[in-house]
């Protein structure tokens, strides 16, 4: 038996997994007779290594013996007859992360992939100023770190180690099962991919940008990833653009609820802010985020005072102006109720005495009819 155990352990003391160099680990690379040549280098995140003149060199999964000769030829275009010593003098004791976050861990021995990951999900970003994939700054770390988790796809975390893959793992099944994935060595690198549905969301919302979706996650959640609507956002006016086709639909369309198509683009609109004047309960400023009408900034203003003018009703935009009569809207006159934009100026005169108020309350129906056949 004994001799069996010896034959073992010299097995495994000359196994290439054992002598191979890794990612991190600390080389000293001595080229004879050049000492200026001559150095201490670090195995990078990509497994390659730098000496002078030689370049990037490939050195991972290699012993020390063949990285020397992988120097040596690097070298040999402008030496002759170079002679490269390699010699391991610290193993690396750090994780690499690739995709999400990127950065390096800290190994810590018997480290499986599931505590590697939770490590990794909250590593702080580099920077608290970034760009996204609209081009579009994000000032906070926070949300920074949050558009970044929230793109990984934890069904597909990768493992390499030495160059090559060693397996994809789902975190998700993994966790459901209380198990926590292969162990890692020294070297290893986490590969966080992206989830496989990109969606683009524009327009009136947090952070305009490409968001990243699971097959099973919805256009809702895309909105989410980007911080969300803003106070000023239209949600029945949205532009969604799917294979091709563009349609408008609101944001409780089923759509929404359903499951996110590649290449989906989502469009919020803002909604147009005018100014209404004259005789209208509250005059100022509007924002129209359900129905951009001229009925409906008038009834968003607190509707017309009983001495309002409603036949001579004036939308200035820019250096031209136009008059209405919204009583015609109860003969079915729809053209007395022109979309308004942004920055228009609504003006509601002032009249001789007369009670419009059962007139408006019947023009209210028809906004409101307007308004919901605009959000289908």
């Amino acid at each position: 038996m004994f001799p069996s155990i010896v034959a073992a352990l010299t097995v495994a003391m000359i196994s290439p997994s054992l002598a191979a160099i890794h990612p991190g680990d600390t080389l000293s690379v001595r080229v004879w007779n050049h000492p200026d040549l001559s150095k201490q280098v670090v195995v990078d995140a990509n497994g390659t290594v730098r000496v002078p003149l030689s370049g990037a060199v490939t050195v991972a999964g290699l012993d020390e013996a063949a990285a020397g000769k992988k120097l040596s030829d690097a070298l040999r275009k402008y030496i002759v007859y170079p002679a490269v010593d390699v010699e391991t003098i610290a193993q690396g004791t750090a994780l690499f992360v690739a995709g999400g976050p990127g950065g390096e861990l800290k190994y810590q021995p018997g480290e499986t992939l599931s505590t590697a990951v939770a490590d990794a999900l909250e590593i702080t970003p580099q920077s608290g100023q970034t760009l996204n994939d609209a081009g579009q700054v994000l000032t906070k770390v926070d949300d920074l770190a949050a558009e970044i988790r929230a793109r990984i796809d934890l069904h597909r975390v990768g493992v390499q180690r030495d160059g090559a893959s060693v397996g994809s793992y789902d975190m998700i099944a993994l966790g459901r099962r209380g198990e926590a994935g292969p162990i890692l060595e020294p070297g290893d690198t986490v590969v966080f991919p992206d989830k496989p549905i990109d969606v683009r969301v524009m327009g009136d919302v947090a952070h305009p940008g490409v968001t990243y979706l699971s097959p099973d996650q919805t256009l809702a959640e895309a909105i989410s990833q980007v911080g969300g609507l803003l106070p000023t956002s239209v949600s029945n006016h949205v532009l969604l653009a799917r294979d091709g086709e563009t349609r408008l639909v609101a944001l409780g369309d089923p759509a929404f609820s359903q499951p996110a198509h590649p290449g989906d683009e989502i469009t919020v609109p803002k909604a147009p802010r005018v100014n209404v004047i004259g005789d209208v309960a509250t005059p100022g400023v509007v924002a129209l985020k359900t129905d951009s009408s001229l009925l409906s900034a008038m009834y968003t203003a607190g509707g017309p005072t009983k001495y309002a003018d409603l036949r001579d009703v004036k939308i200035i935009r820019g250096t031209s102006n136009s008059a209405y009569d919204v009583t015609q809207l109860t003969h079915g006159d729809i053209s007395q109720n022109p979309m308004l934009q942004d920055g228009d100026t609504v003006v509601v005169p002032e009249g001789h005495y007369f009670d419009f108020t059962g007139i408006f309350s019947v023009l209210g129906g028809i906004a409101a009819g307007l308004a919901t056949h605009l959000a289908i």
